[in-house]
């Protein structure tokens, strides 16, 4: 028993000669009165924005805490804080000018005395170009004039846009910057009095979630013109021969843009009258046309002058010839035809006073024929007033 108090005493004071030995060794990095350390920076936050950063960070309630230090690049960049300018409970300062990378930014606290603050740290990274490129702009699907306006169709936003923004030529021939944008969730908007046949301009904003900055794009052009009713007033129009009435009814009356019984076109009177088919052939004599619809205009007013009975339509890119005769489906053009067969054949009735065809795909062609299979006149006539293609020339700027 005597042998164990003594183990036990000598464990004890090992302990404590251990303990006093640690005491001297934590002392020697004491300074004497101890060190102060104000109160550091609290709830430090760091928005993105474009080649900007804002920091926010809660007001000190240390009264000592009089100005703070913001660091950043390693410390070779700085900005002076003094409290007395921000009365509120929170501190916001914008950092500007920074390159697109990441940032680390340091803050520290000082109280009257000069003592310092422990660090507070935030990572960041500004986005710019670089960010913007990595984003998909939307793209347009539709744009056509309808009545006086157009209406330009676009696929919906893509990640992080905001907006896309537009400008267009209208009728008197200046460019106008639409007021009104398109946000990502919507894909119709409209260009009041725009023209046809020309190109327009659209460029999308986006922005990062809490972003501080949206950032637009570059402009670009549709790719391509808005599709509306052309200017056919050049294009070549041939007859098969001798199936004109007079010169007041040639075949280019039914391009001339005026749909009127004074500027029509009239087949043959007489012998010729009831020689079958009739073929109009149409050449815009380009090749970079793109249609989506064509109109044929009878006679407007009296149900029974409009003559066309069975009528086929044929497009394509090259001729045809309006003197094929009866065999003309397997003549040059026709047989080449971009579309052909029995299924072209369509019935007009004299109820018929315009007959429309449309494309849900863009057509490019350069030439069109019709043929007149036969007439509703006893006098075998056929009287077209006027011939209405819409679509685009995709020369235009």
């Amino acid at each position: 028993m005597k042998n164990f108090y003594f183990l036990l005493v000598l464990l004890v004071g090992l302990g404590l000669g251990s303990c006093k030995n640690q005491d001297d060794i934590y002392m020697e990095f004491v300074k004497k009165g101890g060190n102060v350390y104000p109160e550091k920076t609290n709830n430090l936050r760091a928005y993105v924005g474009y080649k900007r950063i804002k920091l926010v960070w809660d007001a000190p309630k240390d009264p000592s805490v009089k100005t703070a230090k913001v660091y950043w690049d390693n410390k070779t960049m700085v900005k002076d804080i003094n409290y007395s300018a921000f009365p509120g409970d929170k501190v916001e300062l914008i950092v500007d000018n920074l390159e697109e990378r990441t940032y680390t930014f340091q803050l520290i606290n000082f109280d009257t005395n000069g003592n310092q603050s422990m660090v507070s740290e935030v990572i960041a990274a500004p986005y710019a170009e670089n960010w913007l490129v990595t984003h998909a702009e939307r793209t347009v699907t539709a744009a056509e004039v309808k009545g006086t306006d157009a209406e330009i169709k676009m696929n919906f936003g893509t990640n992080e846009m905001i907006a896309t923004r537009f400008r267009y030529i209208n009728a008197d021939g200046d460019t106008i910057e639409l007021e009104e944008t398109l946000d990502a969730y919507s894909s119709t908007i409209l260009f009041p009095n725009a023209i046809s046949g020309k190109r327009f301009e659209y460029s999308s904003s986006y922005c990062p979630a809490e972003g501080l900055d949206t950032i637009w794009n570059d402009w670009i052009k549709s790719p391509t013109p808005i599709s509306g009713k052309l200017d056919c007033k050049s294009w070549n129009v041939t007859v098969t021969t001798g199936q004109i009435w007079d010169n007041s009814f040639l075949p280019s009356k039914a391009v001339d843009g005026v749909i009127d019984r004074n500027y029509r076109w009239c087949s043959a009177q007489g012998a010729l009258a009831n020689v079958f088919p009739k073929i109009m052939v149409v050449d815009n004599q380009k090749d970079s046309y793109y249609i989506n619809k064509v109109s044929l205009y009878q006679d407007q007013a009296t149900m029974n002058r409009r003559f066309g009975n069975s009528v086929e339509m044929y497009w394509g890119n090259e001729p045809f010839d309006p003197d094929a005769g009866t065999d003309y489906a397997n003549s040059p053009g026709f047989a080449d035809a971009i579309a052909k067969g029995n299924w072209l054949t369509t019935t007009f009735w004299f109820s018929t006073a315009t007959w429309t065809k449309t494309w849900s795909q863009m057509q490019e062609f350069q030439y069109f024929a019709i043929v007149w299979k036969n007439s509703r006149s006893g006098s075998g006539w056929i009287d077209l007033w006027e011939i209405e293609f819409y679509g685009y020339d995709s020369a235009a700027d």
